[in-house]
């Protein structure tokens, strides 16, 4: 039997939330909301097994936080996106699509937008349906419509292809400077 579920700990004047959890490997990480430490690991590790993982992490743990704590735009990218940015989101996209859509030939049948935490955009093009991540609306207009016209171009090509970025780099020859910017 584990020997508990949660669990706080206090290593180097640092405040550890542990927590078992059905997951496969160990994973430490600070939580940018309430810049706190985090611990999770699977039921069948051990506590002693756990605690050596984070000493063997201390030194990232502490420039982590350090980092987290002296740079607040790391707070902002967090803070929730508000309905007027929603809708100015909305009004971008809605200029953008005739265009795009114009531009490669293709049609979306439907569009949305949803927060998403790991892509920009998807594209379902068995249903021509294209989901938009509402925070785009924190990037600049050029990665917005880079999305736009990524999202839309898998119409033509449904992979990621050296076919799918013929297309891209025919209208963004850029397109990997604004990726990075859009990774940022």
């Amino acid at each position: 039997m584990c020997e508990f579920l949660k669990k706080t700990f206090k290593i180097q004047d640092i405040t550890i939330e542990a927590e078992r959890k059905r997951v496969r490997n160990i994973r430490l990480y600070v939580s940018p909301k309430d810049l706190q430490a985090h611990l999770t690991f699977p039921f069948y590790a051990s506590e002693k097994h756990a605690l050596e993982f984070v000493n063997s992490k201390m030194e990232w743990l502490k420039k982590t936080l350090e980092k987290m704590k002296a740079n607040p735009s790391v707070l902002q990218k967090l803070r929730e996106i508000s309905k007027e940015e929603i809708e100015e989101l909305k009004k971008i996209i809605s200029n953008l699509l005739p265009e795009w859509e114009f531009r490669l030939g293709v049609q979306a049948k439907r569009w949305k937008l949803r927060k998403m935490k790991s892509q920009w955009g998807s594209c379902k093009t068995k249903t021509g349906e294209i989901t938009f991540s509402t925070g785009l609306i924190r990037k600049p207009l050029r990665c917005i419509e880079y999305v736009v016209a990524h999202e839309l171009a898998h119409l033509l090509v449904a992979n990621h292809s050296a076919k799918f970025y013929a297309v891209i780099a025919k209208h963004f020859p850029y397109w990997k400077e604004i990726r990075k910017e859009l990774n940022k």
